[in-house]
């Protein structure tokens, strides 16, 4: 049946498909996992309508289960409740916070409860209903001493939900429990502040709701088993934070440790995840320059999307992923017989700002496109390109190992990567093969590399140990949380074109049950939407001034609410097949896309200038004067 359902679909037979939705529950949610977003809805899209209501930036939008309603929170304070289908604002929700509202969710099944999240340091939950009347909260936390960025819920448990603060802290509640602040409430689940972490963002897993994922000030996505933890009570170095408030950011982890925090540390209760080449390069040193600015599940729990603040956007398989020491080490390599090409690859079928997923567009027995692929990476040298090189030659070798080419890039990505120690593993398990006839001078010259980046290294490293001992020792990873960033799983696809650079709150989230496309705003104000197998731009919107920080699909309609800077909510649907030019529309992608990877090679304070002055090519919207940009907190 499903064979038939998908050939009406390819041929835009909806008319097949809604008369077979009458009788066959089966029909229904194909029908629903397959039609809210597809190719030709999303090229449509256009802005139609702004919902204007807040007084200050709009850092957060959450819809309800049905999809009726949307709230939104904002640096005024006040929770807005929407009816975005009729452009009508149901109620303004003033809240008991006092710093800019980070996060906003439903809670219970009624979802009349509504928790938020700010930077005062606090969490509340009101009942919707009493909130106007200036009603107690029904929760009033404030025992995280640093902000709170995220709140987190699952369906499947609607009493409970969890917060994520920069504290290092992810706190969990249970609204049948009454709460109180105080040092000995067993309320923190998980504790990241002995290695220095801040928590940016936080996510359960719709299928399997015990699996936590959450994100730190790092390249790190730490997925966690509540199975395997229990809650405990605040751990000292926050009682001592509480007592005097400001105490330098980076004080040393104190060695005394409760029986409760050792509970929190269980080896098998976390799984890592990183881009390879983050995941090595970070494993040692504590470091700044990353965040995970947002993580997300498809709606089967398989899937993770994360918005890596500074870099890209990276997909996990949570189940299959590679472990990122897969090209570290040469293994035996499973052979196929020959090498074929293809009209696809030969002619080049791909474009600077395209990632296309290597079985959708060439044959299964296809090399050249990878090798093809890995070399126009190696020379652009986008963030993240090289290593994305290296896993296209591992690829080749790996299937074709009689390839040369595939060895001597795969060597070279590695010498451009600093990691010598794998380049001489891999050019001295190549000089072992029966293939190298002839490159010895080839040979000769890659080891000469190897050798003079090795001394730079050393010199690099004595400098760093002569360096200051307290820089040193705040920067020093302790050995088991070394060894679970060594041990991460490596990204399966990345989504490039975005910036992500100016904020801490930007998000990226599959469209549709069935989540076949990626959204994500964009700190020059442009909302992009790729194709999730092969990673293409499939449509980009002018959506802000200048920064988008949040896209919230709706759950059941071909339907976008975003918000950023600006202190209006946009609507976002598909515009009517009537030949009108959309305004929104970016012309020239590949022009915005080259401008975003420049940016995130600035240094921050320069790229936050840049995004303040600068219009991005291809970009058909007139800005705002200086008088209508409001001024507030980018995060």
């Amino acid at each position: 049946m499903e064979s038939k359902l998908r050939k009406w679909r390819k041929k835009r037979d909806f008319l097949k498909l809604l008369q077979y939705r009458e009788n066959n529950a089966e029909a229904s949610k194909f029908l629903k996992q397959h039609s809210q977003f597809t190719d030709t809805l999303i090229k449509r899209l256009g802005l139609e309508y702004e919902l204007e209501g807040h007084q200050g930036c709009v850092n957060c939008l959450e819809w309800t289960s049905d999809g009726r309603h949307l709230a939104s929170g904002s640096d005024d304070t006040n929770i807005i409740l929407w009816d975005p289908f009729r452009h009508k604002k149901l109620q303004v929700i003033p809240t008991h916070h006092i710093g800019n509202i980070f996060s906003v969710k439903f809670i219970g099944h009624s979802q009349n409860e509504i928790a938020t999240a700010s930077g005062d340091c606090r969490v509340l939950v009101q009942s919707i209903s009493s909130a106007v009347a200036k009603a107690p909260p029904i929760l009033d936390c404030s025992c995280h001493v640093n902000r709170v960025k995220r709140l987190a819920t699952s369906p499947l448990e609607p009493t409970l939900f969890w917060s994520a603060a920069e504290d290092g802290l992810v706190m969990q509640f249970d609204l049948r429990e009454p709460h109180e602040c105080s040092l000995t409430n067993k309320k923190v689940l998980i504790d990241l502040s002995h290695n220095f972490g801040e928590v940016k963002c936080i996510t359960v897993n719709p299928t399997k709701p015990y699996y936590l994922a959450v994100g730190a000030n790092d390249c790190y996505i730490r997925l966690y088993d509540r199975r395997m933890l229990k809650t405990c009570t605040i751990g000292a170095g926050h009682r001592a934070e509480r007592t005097h408030l400001f105490l330098p950011r980076f004080q040393p982890p104190t060695k005394e440790q409760t029986p409760e925090d050792k509970d929190l540390i269980d080896p098998n209760c976390c799984q890592y995840y990183a881009p390879g080449h983050l995941a090595v390069e970070n494993a040692t040193t504590t470091s700044f320059k990353l965040a995970a600015t947002n993580v997300a599940f498809d709606a089967t729990g398989a899937e993770m999307l994360v918005n890596m603040g500074g870099e890209q956007i990276y997909l996990f398989d949570v189940n299959k992923s590679r472990q990122v020491d897969e090209i570290r080490v040469p293994r035996v390599s499973k052979r196929k017989k020959g090498l074929a090409t293809c009209n696809k690859c030969s002619s080049g079928e791909t474009n600077g700002h395209d990632n296309i997923n290597h079985n959708e567009l060439c044959e299964e027995n296809c090399s050249c496109f990878y090798i093809q692929r890995a070399q126009e990476c190696c020379n652009r040298k986008w963030m993240g390109d090289v290593y994305n090189a290296t896993r296209d030659y591992l690829h080749v070798i790996q299937n074709w190992p009689d390839n040369i080419q595939a060895y001597i890039g795969l060597i070279e990505s590695l010498i451009d990567l600093n990691w010598t120690e794998e380049a001489s593993k891999w050019l001295d398990y190549f000089c072992n093969l029966q293939i190298n006839n002839n490159n010895h001078c080839k040979i000769d010259l890659l080891r000469r590399r190897i050798e003079r980046i090795q001394i730079n290294i050393d010199r690099d490293k004595n400098n760093a140990e002569n360096g200051d001992e307290k820089e040193r020792f705040l920067r020093k990873i302790d050995e088991t949380e070394k060894r679970r960033r060594l041990e991460s799983k490596d990204f399966e696809s990345r989504f490039l074109g975005h910036c992500n650079t100016t904020t801490d709150i930007k998000e990226a989230n599959f469209l549709g049950e069935d989540g076949n496309y990626i959204c994500a705003g964009s700190d020059e104000g442009i909302i992009f939407v790729w194709e999730r197998k092969r990673s293409n731009i499939v449509t980009a919107l002018f959506g802000d001034v200048s920064i988008v920080n949040c896209v919230q699909p709706h759950p059941s309609a071909c339907f976008i609410a975003s918000s950023g800077i600006d202190s209006g909510v946009k609507l976002w649907s598909p515009l009517p097949e009537d030949d009108s030019i959309n305004p929104r529309i970016v012309i020239d992608i590949a022009e915005v896309v080259r401008a975003n990877q420049e940016r995130m090679s600035m240094d921050p304070f320069e790229s936050m200038l840049v995004n303040m002055s600068h219009r991005i090519p291809g970009i058909n919207v007139q800005p705002m004067s200086e008088t209508e940009v409001p001024a507030c907190r980018t995060s």
